[in-house]
C-alpha cells in the first residue's frame, strides 16, 4: 500500500434534499445527529489518492462529482473521457426525447452503455434561476431511488449555452448482470429553482465488451477480497470483486487502491455495490469498480493493494478523574495519554500527548487535526452524539513529541459533574489502515 497518507476527509451525510442541496452548494456537508460515524467522516480525495475505495457494510457512495470537478488538478479525472472516446469512435447513441413541465423542457440528446458505464447527455431550457457562476444545478434520481442499488440520488450542474443549458450524467450499471438492451429510469425532481418531475426511461444499447475472468484474493484477520471478473469496454474497464468480512465488524472498512504496471495509482469512475447477504456470521458484499479508461491499452497488469481500517468507539474522561490517565485502543496500537486536567470557572484546560510521540506513516498535520477535531468537551447526557464541539483553542505543547494542549471557553452556567471528555481515536484509524497482502491481475 502506498505509505503516503491521506490528510483531509470528505463528508457525507444522509438529509431530505433540500438539505442536500444547500450543503452541496455551500461545500458543507456536516452530520447533525446520530454518531460520528466513519461514513460521515471520510477521506477528502486528493489527485493521487482519488483511487482509493471505503467499502462497509453499508456501503457509503457520496454525491462529491461537482466538488472534485472544482478542483484543479481533480477536475480532469472527473470530466466524462468514457463519452469523449465515444464520441471520437462515433459510437454515441443519438436520442429526442423530451419532458416539460412548469415550462421547464429537458431533451435528453444521447446515451451509451459500455461495459459498466452508462452516460447520458441532455439539454434544458426555460426561464430558470442560475448560481453565481451561471450554471444551474439539478438534482436527479435514477433507477427509481432503489437504496438497494446505492446512491441513486445526486446533484448535477449544467453548463449555459446559447438556448438554455446542457448536462450530463455519468455512472457504473449498478445490478450484477449487464443486460444487452436495457433502461434508463432516470427523473429530475429539481432543475435550478423549480421542483417537479420530469421523468425518461432512457434506452441503452450495450457496446461489445469483454470479460475475463479471474481468481485472485487477499486474506486477512477474517477479511478476504476476491477478484472475480474484468470487464473491458471500448473506452472502460471494470472489476468485480467480492468482499467477505465478519459481521461484528460491519462498521470496519476495506480500503482498495489500484495501481497499474508502473507503480502509479489508476483513478476509478465510481464503485457499485451490486449485492450485499448476510452468511452465518459474516457479511458478503459483491461491488464493481469502474475506470474511465481501457486498462488493457495502458497497463500489462493491476495491482490490487487493499488494506483494513478499523472502527474505534469513543471513549470518555470524566473531568474528576486523577490524571495521568492512559486511553488505549483496544483493536490497534493507537493511544492519548492525557496529563492534566484544569477546570475554572472559565475555561477547561487539557493537556495531552497522541500516541506517545510516535508519528507513524502521519504527518505532524493529521495529530493537529485530530487535536483539534478528536479530543473535545461534550456533555454527559449526549456523548454519544455528534455535535459541533465547545468553542476551544489547540496549542502545540512539543511538536516532536506529539504533546498539545486544548482550552476551552466556558459559560456561566457550566457544571463540571455534567461534562465528559470525549476522545476519539477513528480519524487516526482512518488514516493508518492495515494492509493486506496485494494482488496482481494480469491484463494481456
Amino acid at each position: 500500500m502506498e505509505k503516503k497518507p491521506f490528510h483531509e476527509q470528505y463528508e457525507k451525510i444522509d438529509v431530505p434534499q433540500d438539505e442536500v442541496l444547500k450543503a452541496i452548494k455551500t461545500g458543507v456537508n456536516r452530520a447533525k445527529t446520530g454518531r460520528k460515524s466513519r461514513k460521515n467522516k471520510a477521506i477528502a480525495l486528493s489527485a493521487a489518492a482519488a483511487a482509493g475505495i471505503f467499502i462497509s457494510s453499508s456501503f457509503m457512495f457520496p454525491s462529491f462529482s461537482k466538488v472534485m470537478a472544482d478542483m484543479p488538478v481533480v477536475g480532469y479525472f472527473y470530466r466524462d473521457l468514457v463519452g469523449e472516446n465515444l464520441a471520437a469512435q462515433k459510437l454515441i447513441t443519438k436520442l429526442n426525447e423530451t419532458a416539460s413541465y412548469k415550462g421547464i423542457d429537458v431533451d435528453i440528446t444521447s446515451a451509451y452503455y459500455d461495459g459498466a458505464v452508462i452516460g447520458v447527455t441532455f439539454d434544458v431550457k426555460g426561464k430558470l434561476k442560475t448560481e453565481e457562476d451561471g450554471r444551474v444545478m439539478g438534482f436527479y434520481e435514477i433507477f427509481k431511488g432503489d437504496e438497494n442499488l446505492g446512491e441513486t440520488k445526486e446533484i448535477v450542474y449544467m453548463e449555459p449555452t446559447e438556448n438554455g443549458f446542457t448536462g450530463k450524467i455519468q455512472l457504473s450499471y449498478p445490478k450484477t448482470e449487464l443486460p444487452a438492451d436495457t433502461t434508463f429510469p432516470l427523473k429530475f425532481k429539481s432543475i435550478g429553482d423549480k421542483k417537479g418531475a420530469w421523468r425518461f426511461d432512457v434506452p441503452i444499447k450495450q457496446l461489445p465488451f469483454e470479460i475475463k475472468t479471474v481468481d485472485k484474493e487477499s486474506v486477512k484477520d477474517g477479511y478476504k477480497v476476491h477478484v472475480d471478473k474484468i470487464i473491458t469496454g471500448k473506452a472502460s474497464t471494470a472489476v468485480n470483486y467480492t468482499l467477505t468480512m465478519p459481521d461484528k465488524e460491519k462498521n470496519d472498512h476495506v480500503y482498495l487502491e489500484y495501481f497499474d504496471n508502473n507503480g502509479n495509482s489508476i483513478h476509478w469512475l465510481s464503485d457499485a455495490r451490486l449485492e450485499k447477504k448476510k452468511d452465518g456470521d459474516q457479511i458478503i458484499i459483491k461491488g464493481r469498480t469502474t475506470f474511465p479508461e481501457k486498462l488493457i491499452d495502458k497497463t500489462n497488469y493491476v495491482e490490487v493493494r487493499p488494506a483494513i481500517a478499523l472502527t474505534e468507539d469513543y471513549q470518555f474522561v470524566t473531568l474528576n478523574e486523577k490524571t495521568p490517565i492512559d486511553i488505549r485502543s483496544p483493536r490497534q496500537d493507537l493511544s492519548v495519554l492525557i496529563e492534566n486536567i484544569s477546570v475554572t470557572k472559565k475555561k477547561f484546560t487539557v493537556d495531552f500527548q497522541v500516541n506517545q510521540g510516535d508519528k507513524k506513516r502521519l504527518y505532524f498535520t493529521d495529530y493537529g487535526n485530530f487535536a483539534r477535531n478528536d479530543i473535545t468537551l461534550v456533555k454527559e447526557s449526549r456523548k454519544n452524539i455528534y455535535e459541533e464541539p465547545i468553542k476551544h483553542t489547540v496549542e502545540t505543547l512539543d511538536r516532536k513529541k506529539l504533546r498539545f494542549r486544548s482550552t476551552f471557553q466556558l459559560n456561566d452556567n457550566f457544571t463540571p459533574e455534567k461534562f465528559v471528555l470525549r476522545i476519539d481515536l477513528d480519524n487516526l484509524a482512518v488514516n493508518m489502515p492495515h494492509e493486506m497482502e496485494s494482488v496482481k491481475i494480469n491484463l494481456k
